[in-house]
Protein backbone atom coordinates (compact mmCIF):
# COMPACT_ATOMS: atom_id res chain seq x y z
CA UNK A 1 0.00 0.00 0.00
CA UNK A 2 2.60 2.51 -1.02
CA UNK A 3 0.20 4.95 -2.97
CA UNK A 4 -1.52 6.21 1.02
CA UNK A 5 -4.06 8.59 0.93
CA UNK A 6 -6.21 9.50 3.87
CA UNK A 7 -9.12 11.81 5.03
CA UNK A 8 -8.46 13.67 8.58
CA UNK A 9 -11.66 15.08 10.04
CA UNK A 10 -11.85 16.16 14.05
CA UNK A 11 -14.36 17.83 16.41
CA UNK A 12 -17.50 16.53 14.57
CA UNK A 13 -19.35 16.80 17.64
CA UNK A 14 -22.45 14.39 17.02
CA UNK A 15 -23.19 16.06 13.75
CA UNK A 16 -24.90 13.18 11.96
CA UNK A 17 -24.23 15.21 8.24
CA UNK A 18 -20.82 15.85 9.20
CA UNK A 19 -20.20 12.34 9.88
CA UNK A 20 -21.61 11.46 6.49
CA UNK A 21 -20.36 13.53 4.36
CA UNK A 22 -16.52 12.51 5.73
CA UNK A 23 -17.57 9.04 4.26
CA UNK A 24 -18.74 10.44 0.80
CA UNK A 25 -16.00 12.36 0.11
CA UNK A 26 -13.93 9.16 1.09
CA UNK A 27 -16.29 7.29 -1.67
CA UNK A 28 -16.17 9.73 -4.00
CA UNK A 29 -12.22 10.22 -4.11
CA UNK A 30 -11.20 6.55 -3.39
CA UNK A 31 -10.06 7.28 -0.10
CA UNK A 32 -9.55 4.41 2.01
CA UNK A 33 -8.73 5.45 5.55
CA UNK A 34 -10.94 8.15 7.66
CA UNK A 35 -8.88 9.35 10.40
CA UNK A 36 -11.12 10.86 13.48
CA UNK A 37 -9.15 12.95 15.81
CA UNK A 38 -11.61 12.94 18.50
CA UNK A 39 -14.71 14.93 20.49
CA UNK A 40 -16.75 12.44 18.44
CA UNK A 41 -19.86 12.37 20.31
CA UNK A 42 -22.97 15.14 21.11
CA UNK A 43 -21.34 17.70 24.09
CA UNK A 44 -25.12 19.78 24.46
CA UNK A 45 -27.96 18.01 26.15
CA UNK A 46 -27.56 15.42 28.71
CA UNK A 47 -24.21 13.41 27.97
CA UNK A 48 -24.76 10.54 29.77
CA UNK A 49 -28.13 9.53 28.11
CA UNK A 50 -26.66 11.06 24.84
CA UNK A 51 -23.70 9.52 24.11
CA UNK A 52 -23.84 5.99 25.03
CA UNK A 53 -27.08 5.69 22.52
CA UNK A 54 -24.93 7.61 19.53
CA UNK A 55 -22.69 5.07 20.21
CA UNK A 56 -24.61 2.19 20.38
CA UNK A 57 -26.91 3.85 17.34
CA UNK A 58 -25.83 5.72 15.06
CA UNK A 59 -21.89 5.17 15.01
CA UNK A 60 -22.43 1.41 15.34
CA UNK A 61 -24.38 2.05 11.60
CA UNK A 62 -22.01 4.18 10.57
CA UNK A 63 -18.81 1.33 11.29
CA UNK A 64 -20.93 -1.06 9.20
CA UNK A 65 -21.73 1.79 6.54
CA UNK A 66 -17.50 1.76 6.15
CA UNK A 67 -17.06 -1.65 6.20
CA UNK A 68 -18.95 -2.12 3.19
CA UNK A 69 -17.18 0.96 1.57
CA UNK A 70 -13.46 -1.34 2.50
CA UNK A 71 -12.69 1.69 4.52
CA UNK A 72 -10.47 1.41 7.68
CA UNK A 73 -11.59 4.14 10.61
CA UNK A 74 -8.77 5.27 12.90
CA UNK A 75 -10.33 6.99 15.73
CA UNK A 76 -10.52 8.06 18.96
CA UNK A 77 -12.81 9.79 21.71
CA UNK A 78 -12.09 13.42 22.94
CA UNK A 79 -12.17 15.75 26.15
CA UNK A 80 -16.11 16.27 25.31
CA UNK A 81 -16.42 12.45 25.22
CA UNK A 82 -16.89 11.11 28.46
CA UNK A 83 -14.26 8.89 30.32
CA UNK A 84 -17.68 6.70 31.78
CA UNK A 85 -17.99 5.82 27.70
CA UNK A 86 -14.96 4.88 26.68
CA UNK A 87 -15.16 1.19 27.33
CA UNK A 88 -18.70 1.09 25.60
CA UNK A 89 -17.20 2.83 22.97
CA UNK A 90 -13.97 0.21 22.90
CA UNK A 91 -16.18 -2.71 22.58
CA UNK A 92 -18.33 -1.24 19.59
CA UNK A 93 -15.39 -0.40 17.97
CA UNK A 94 -13.80 -4.28 18.47
CA UNK A 95 -17.23 -5.53 16.59
CA UNK A 96 -15.98 -4.42 13.01
CA UNK A 97 -12.37 -5.37 11.73
CA UNK A 98 -11.76 -2.06 9.61
CA UNK A 99 -12.33 0.18 12.70
CA UNK A 100 -9.41 0.60 15.23
CA UNK A 101 -9.83 3.12 18.70
CA UNK A 102 -5.87 4.44 18.64
CA UNK A 103 -6.00 6.01 22.12
CA UNK A 104 -2.41 5.47 23.71
CA UNK A 105 -2.24 2.52 20.40
CA UNK A 106 -0.49 1.96 17.85
CA UNK A 107 -2.16 1.21 14.60
CA UNK A 108 -0.15 -0.14 11.81
CA UNK A 109 -1.86 -0.23 7.86
CA UNK A 110 0.72 -0.86 5.33
CA UNK A 111 4.26 0.89 5.76
CA UNK A 112 2.71 3.18 7.96
CA UNK A 113 2.15 3.15 12.22
CA UNK A 114 -0.43 5.67 13.51
CA UNK A 115 -0.46 6.75 17.26
CA UNK A 116 -2.88 7.83 19.24
CA UNK A 117 -2.74 10.11 22.18
CA UNK A 118 -6.46 11.73 23.64
CA UNK A 119 -5.40 13.71 26.53
CA UNK A 120 -5.29 17.73 26.74
CA UNK A 121 -4.09 20.50 29.24
CA UNK A 122 -6.73 21.89 31.45
CA UNK A 123 -9.79 24.18 29.75
CA UNK A 124 -12.11 26.66 32.07
CA UNK A 125 -14.71 24.19 31.46
CA UNK A 126 -16.26 22.22 33.99
CA UNK A 127 -15.73 18.85 32.58
CA UNK A 128 -12.69 17.49 33.31
CA UNK A 129 -12.20 14.38 31.45
CA UNK A 130 -9.01 13.71 30.10
CA UNK A 131 -7.25 16.89 31.79
CA UNK A 132 -3.58 16.25 32.45
CA UNK A 133 -0.70 18.93 33.47
CA UNK A 134 2.43 20.21 32.48
CA UNK A 135 5.16 21.62 34.65
CA UNK A 136 5.30 25.24 33.33
CA UNK A 137 1.21 25.26 32.26
CA UNK A 138 -0.87 28.16 33.91
CA UNK A 139 -4.63 27.14 34.05
CA UNK A 140 -7.18 29.11 32.35
CA UNK A 141 -9.27 31.14 34.63
CA UNK A 142 -12.18 28.64 35.32
CA UNK A 143 -15.86 29.24 34.30
CA UNK A 144 -17.66 26.79 36.63
CA UNK A 145 -16.96 26.95 40.88
CA UNK A 146 -16.95 23.19 40.81
CA UNK A 147 -14.91 20.36 38.30
CA UNK A 148 -16.11 16.96 37.48
CA UNK A 149 -14.78 13.86 36.04
CA UNK A 150 -17.39 11.21 35.05
CA UNK A 151 -18.70 8.31 36.77
CA UNK A 152 -21.78 6.07 35.20
CA UNK A 153 -24.66 8.93 37.32
CA UNK A 154 -23.07 11.95 36.75
CA UNK A 155 -19.60 13.69 38.15
CA UNK A 156 -17.15 13.21 40.73
CA UNK A 157 -17.21 16.88 42.15
CA UNK A 158 -13.91 18.88 42.71
CA UNK A 159 -14.91 22.12 44.62
CA UNK A 160 -10.89 23.30 45.01
CA UNK A 161 -9.88 22.57 41.13
CA UNK A 162 -6.60 24.49 41.39
CA UNK A 163 -4.98 22.40 44.39
CA UNK A 164 -6.53 18.78 42.89
CA UNK A 165 -4.64 19.62 39.22
CA UNK A 166 -1.51 20.25 41.19
CA UNK A 167 -1.08 16.84 43.44
CA UNK A 168 -3.62 14.48 41.93
CA UNK A 169 -3.13 15.00 37.63
CA UNK A 170 -0.77 12.68 35.63
CA UNK A 171 1.60 14.81 33.28
CA UNK A 172 1.69 15.08 29.87
CA UNK A 173 4.94 13.98 29.40
CA UNK A 174 4.42 10.84 31.20
CA UNK A 175 1.42 10.32 29.18
CA UNK A 176 3.54 11.01 25.99
CA UNK A 177 6.37 8.67 26.71
CA UNK A 178 3.86 6.14 28.27
CA UNK A 179 2.55 5.60 23.79
CA UNK A 180 3.70 2.68 22.31
CA UNK A 181 7.24 3.45 20.28
CA UNK A 182 7.42 4.21 16.80
CA UNK A 183 9.47 1.63 14.69
CA UNK A 184 9.95 4.37 11.87
CA UNK A 185 9.57 7.89 12.43
CA UNK A 186 9.31 8.68 9.14
CA UNK A 187 6.42 6.58 8.39
CA UNK A 188 4.86 7.80 11.75
CA UNK A 189 1.41 9.66 12.34
CA UNK A 190 0.58 11.22 15.58
CA UNK A 191 -2.99 11.76 16.01
CA UNK A 192 -2.85 14.07 19.21
CA UNK A 193 -6.12 15.85 20.02
CA UNK A 194 -4.13 18.75 21.81
CA UNK A 195 -2.06 20.52 19.66
CA UNK A 196 1.63 21.53 20.09
CA UNK A 197 2.52 25.23 21.61
CA UNK A 198 4.01 27.72 19.80
CA UNK A 199 2.46 26.92 16.46
CA UNK A 200 -0.19 29.07 16.82
CA UNK A 201 -2.72 26.08 16.25
CA UNK A 202 -4.43 26.29 18.57
CA UNK A 203 -5.26 29.85 18.41
CA UNK A 204 -8.21 31.64 20.46
CA UNK A 205 -10.67 34.03 18.76
CA UNK A 206 -12.06 35.83 22.06
CA UNK A 207 -8.38 36.15 23.68
CA UNK A 208 -4.63 36.42 21.90
CA UNK A 209 -3.40 33.01 23.02
CA UNK A 210 -2.27 30.37 21.34
CA UNK A 211 -3.54 26.68 23.38
CA UNK A 212 -1.01 24.46 22.52
CA UNK A 213 0.97 21.92 25.25
CA UNK A 214 5.03 22.49 25.59
CA UNK A 215 5.22 18.85 26.32
CA UNK A 216 3.55 18.00 22.84
CA UNK A 217 5.79 20.09 20.89
CA UNK A 218 8.94 18.67 22.86
CA UNK A 219 8.07 15.16 22.13
CA UNK A 220 7.46 15.50 18.43
CA UNK A 221 10.45 17.50 18.47
CA UNK A 222 12.44 14.70 19.79
CA UNK A 223 10.89 12.01 17.84
CA UNK A 224 10.42 13.92 14.33
CA UNK A 225 7.79 11.88 12.79
CA UNK A 226 6.30 12.43 9.42
CA UNK A 227 3.33 13.98 10.39
CA UNK A 228 1.32 15.20 13.46
CA UNK A 229 -2.91 15.32 13.50
CA UNK A 230 -4.55 17.97 16.45
CA UNK A 231 -8.02 19.48 16.88
CA UNK A 232 -9.73 20.94 19.74
CA UNK A 233 -9.33 24.39 19.27
CA UNK A 234 -12.25 24.80 16.56
CA UNK A 235 -11.41 28.06 15.08
CA UNK A 236 -7.94 28.70 15.35
CA UNK A 237 -7.29 28.62 11.86
CA UNK A 238 -10.21 31.11 10.94
CA UNK A 239 -8.44 33.89 13.21
CA UNK A 240 -6.27 36.49 12.43
CA UNK A 241 -3.11 34.50 14.10
CA UNK A 242 -4.19 31.41 13.68
CA UNK A 243 -2.54 28.52 11.55
CA UNK A 244 -4.19 25.08 10.13
CA UNK A 245 -0.73 23.55 9.10
CA UNK A 246 3.11 24.38 10.75
CA UNK A 247 6.65 22.17 11.09
CA UNK A 248 8.77 21.18 13.75
CA UNK A 249 11.63 20.77 12.22
CA UNK A 250 11.00 18.07 9.76
CA UNK A 251 7.36 16.60 11.17
CA UNK A 252 4.50 18.35 9.17
CA UNK A 253 1.55 19.59 11.58
CA UNK A 254 -2.03 19.64 11.12
CA UNK A 255 -4.91 20.80 12.78
CA UNK A 256 -7.48 21.83 10.28
CA UNK A 257 -9.89 23.38 13.09
CA UNK A 258 -14.09 22.82 13.02
CA UNK A 259 -17.31 24.44 11.96
CA UNK A 260 -20.03 24.90 14.93
CA UNK A 261 -22.56 22.16 15.22
CA UNK A 262 -24.94 22.72 13.23
CA UNK A 263 -23.17 24.57 11.01
CA UNK A 264 -23.56 24.01 7.19
CA UNK A 265 -20.11 23.27 6.40
CA UNK A 266 -17.22 21.07 7.37
CA UNK A 267 -13.58 21.56 7.55
CA UNK A 268 -11.58 18.70 6.36
CA UNK A 269 -8.29 17.51 4.94
CA UNK A 270 -6.90 15.35 2.18
CA UNK A 271 -3.79 13.60 3.54
CA UNK A 272 -1.34 12.27 0.56
CA UNK A 273 1.43 10.59 3.00
CA UNK A 274 3.49 9.55 -0.20
CA UNK A 275 3.82 12.52 -1.88
CA UNK A 276 3.75 14.62 1.94
CA UNK A 277 0.93 16.82 0.62
CA UNK A 278 -2.17 17.97 2.41
CA UNK A 279 -4.82 20.07 1.56
CA UNK A 280 -7.59 21.73 3.93
CA UNK A 281 -11.16 21.64 2.14
CA UNK A 282 -14.40 23.11 3.23
CA UNK A 283 -17.97 21.02 2.63
CA UNK A 284 -21.10 21.72 2.46
CA UNK A 285 -23.14 18.97 4.52
CA UNK A 286 -26.37 20.08 4.36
Amino acid sequence: MCDMKALYVTDLHGDKDKYRKSLDIAVKRGISIIINGGDMLPKLGERHIEQPVFIRGFLKDYFSILKKHNITYLTMLGNDDLLWVDELFETVCGEFENVHNIADKKVCIGMYEFIGMNHILDHPFGCKDRVVMETHYIPQRQLSYVAGISNEYGYDKIFNWLEYSRTELPYMCDILNALPESENPKQTVYVMHMPPAGLRLGQLLYQDLDIGSVDIYDFLKEKQPLLSLHGHIHESPDTEKGKWINQIIHTICVQPGQTELGDNDMVYVELDLQKQKFLRKIANVR
